[in-house]
């Protein structure tokens, strides 16, 4: 934590005004307002929480988060130094908040804002339901920060006051994974007991009852996991399974429909399975206005960055619709024709060559384009526009010949702004994860039948075959189910990390497509390497926590091992 600032500043309280019927966050900051206005006038304190939801983050740019998948196998980031730092092992003791976007000091300055509420509304004269609400909806984020820094860091201290201008003593020492687990879940329950739950007549945006629930399942799936639970214990596996199992079985949310449901969730065009999402207009768009998921994502082609681009070894872990992984040489995969007979969630979540764009910057639908001529590769005028050796800022489009599609905000410009604003939504927790977590605790728990129960009604959505494995097989099956349902949605970084698979999942190469046009023809080349300089340490399970803090608190603070020099 940032200690002047966490310890000893005075807080002005910056808000931005909403209304019921406007997403929370929809405006931006307009006024500034001393203590005593904003605790003890009930519309300021409800700013005043609205504004702590920014704490949150998102990966759209500007409040504090950037996808991670760069840092995993399912990425590639081209443009992200720092993750390439991270995914080459170089990184020290002084880089971690360099690739968690200052996640430290992000954090402890938005648990001193719920502590400074929780200080201030004491004995308010504030009605009480109204009070109520807001302190439910302050305890959920506090238990959301403590839960984040968990799962990058490990212990970290649990501070539940403000420290006082003038206190001497500010050396805290680190609490452990366990005793931050029990606090994230005790803010859970309190919260639960607090908030309304998931209906029409809750701003969209704001904790409920099952964001509630949902952050706590979450929560003690890793607490359970190997990363955490060294000994493999089994109370923690049905901790998790019975708080998961809640969340999979709520009746305030949908389901996802189908594969149409699926791509249209990511865009903003279905509410269908979330629990909890960020959702923007053009007053309050991705970025502050400046840019959006269209400029991370788009290639140049498109007057995008390409910033994070797909992986081949990505595109490989969509099955083929008769339910078999393009490796398995019964699957009757081509791989001179490699993106035909693929789980629909493949065209509904990456663009490939040859899949179909609404391009904005050409007004027309077209086909996505990553070959080089064969003859002439370093004609531009004969490339595909997509690729490295195209006509158009090359620079930015894919070296993978891949890139995402979902979370765009089809149609719209990657740099603009008025009616061109990227609105995505960031969505921080959905239904569907929770059929997954469930499944994970009953494997690990051996009631493998329940599991693969869960884990069909997901695949039965998008007509992809039951699961029918055991065993070591069921493990694989449930890891890559979880991987394309969830991918680029920031699970797959933590997922690895707590399952322990860091050296062997990793440290391989990052590959993606060659693709070759000889007159009509397209030869492709599956296995071409974009980095091979990936490796993986023992340390970087867990990130550093920053030094100079570690300094501030005297050495009361200790390092994550391998992080010390």
């Amino acid at each position: 934590m940032k200690t002047k600032y966490i310890f000893y500043a005075i807080l002005g309280v910056t808000l931005s005004f909403s209304s019921c019927k406007q997403n929370i966050l929809d405006l931006k900051p307009l006024d500034s307002f001393s203590d005593a206005d904003v605790f003890t006038d009930a519309a300021l304190l409800g700013q005043f929480v609205d504004g702590t939801y920014r704490g949150m983050g998102h990966p759209y740019g500007g409040e504090g988060d950037k996808f991670i998948e760069g840092m995993t196998d399912d990425g590639y980031s081209q443009h992200n130094v720092q993750y390439r730092n991270y995914t080459a092992g170089a990184i020290g003791r002084d880089q971690g908040e360099s690739v968690n976007d200052n996640l430290w000091s992000n954090s402890y300055a938005n648990i001193r804002r719920v502590n400074l509420f929780m200080e201030k509304t004491q004995g308010s004269a504030i009605d009480p339901t109204t009070l109520q609400n807001l302190t439910g909806q302050m305890q959920f984020l506090r238990a959301f920060f403590y839960a984040k820094m968990m799962i990058w860091y490990g212990g970290v201290p649990i501070i539940e006051n403000t420290f006082e201008l003038g206190q001497q003593n500010y050396d805290l020492g680190r609490n452990s994974v366990e005793e931050v687990t029990a606090f994230v879940v005790k803010e859970c329950d309190e919260a639960i007991a607090k908030l309304p739950s998931f209906s029409g007549s809750v701003p969209f945006g704001r904790a409920t009852k099952e964001a509630a629930m949902a952050l706590k399942a979450r929560t003690l799936l890793y607490a359970a996991s190997p990363l955490f639970n060294t000994t493999n214990d089994q109370s923690k596996w049905i901790a998790a399974r019975d708080a998961n199992k809640l969340v999979m079985d709520i009746s305030t949310v949908n389901n996802i429909i189908d594969a149409t449901d699926y791509g249209n969730l990511f865009g903003g065009k279905s509410t269908n399975d979330v629990i909890l999402s960020r959702s923007f207009t053009q007053n309050n768009a991705h970025g502050g206005g400046e840019w959006g998921v269209n400029m991370w994502f788009y290639p140049g082609s498109m007057n995008g960055w390409g910033t994070l681009v797909p992986t081949q070894d990505l595109v490989n872990s969509y099955e083929l619709t008769n339910g078999k992984l393009p490796s398995d040489p019964t699957s009757g995969f081509d791989p001179q024709n490699p993106y035909i007979n693929r789980d629909p969630r493949f065209a509904k979540s990456i663009l490939y060559q040859g899949a179909t764009i609404m391009d904005p910057e050409r007004g027309a639908v077209r086909e996505m384009q990553y070959f080089y001529d064969k003859n002439e590769p370093s004609n531009t005028a004969k490339n595909g526009i997509d690729g490295k050796g195209g006509p158009s800022q090359p620079w930015n489009n894919s070296p993978t010949a891949y890139n995402f599609r979902k979370f765009l905000d089809e149609g719209k410009r990657a740099q603009q702004k008025g009616d061109q604003e990227n609105l995505s939504p960031w969505i921080y927790f959905r239904k569907t994860e929770f059929f997954l977590n469930y499944a994970e605790t009953q494997i690990a728990l051996g009631n493998e039948a329940e599991a693969k129960r869960a884990l069909n009604i997901v695949r039965l959505r998008y007509q992809m075959p039951d699961i029918t494995e055991s065993g070591t097989a069921l493990v694989q099956r449930y890891r890559n189910e979880r991987r394309v349902e969830l991918s680029i949605e920031q699970h797959r970084f933590n997922d690895i990390r707590r399952w322990k698979l860091g050296a062997t999942v990793f440290a391989k190469p990052a590959l993606g497509a060659r693709i070759d046009k000889n007159g009509t023809t397209l030869e492709y080349n599956l296995t071409s390497v974009v980095d091979n300089e990936r490796r993986f340490l023992e340390k970087m399970y867990l990130l550093p926590i920053p030094f100079a803090e570690i300094q501030r608190s005297n050495n009361k603070l200790t390092q994550n091992p391998g992080y010390e020099n």
